[in-house]
């Protein structure tokens, strides 16, 4: 698996650099809640836009993490109830269990 992940790192990377060399002279103009820009270099776009969705990325997965890790303790405090509930049931003597039974309980 650490291989696929180090061939697809080392394709991005090639990626990026290809397409900074072959659009470093892009121009372009960027208009951003109002604010014009104007000639701003296409890789300056680029490199932000990528920053950005990359911080996008690391707040969806850390608020992923924190709520799998809520709901992992969680199951594990239930899990814990049930099983000292299962042991105090191994635990119980075999009359009266029988007398339950014989109960209906």
């Amino acid at each position: 698996m650490w291989i696929l992940r180090t061939f697809v790192i080392i394709v991005l990377i090639v990626l990026v650099v290809g397409f900074s060399i072959y659009n470093s002279e892009e121009k372009l103009s960027v208009n951003l809640y109002g604010q014009e820009y104007i000639d701003v270099p296409m890789i300056f776009v680029a490199f932000w836009a990528l920053v950005t969705g990359m911080l996008i990325s690391f707040v969806l997965g850390v608020s992923y993490y924190f709520r799998m890790h809520s709901e992992l303790r969680s199951l594990r405090k239930e899990n814990k109830k049930l099983m000292e509930e299962v042991t105090a049931l191994r635990n119980l003597p075999l009359e009266e269990a029988e007398e339950k039974e014989d109960l209906g309980i």
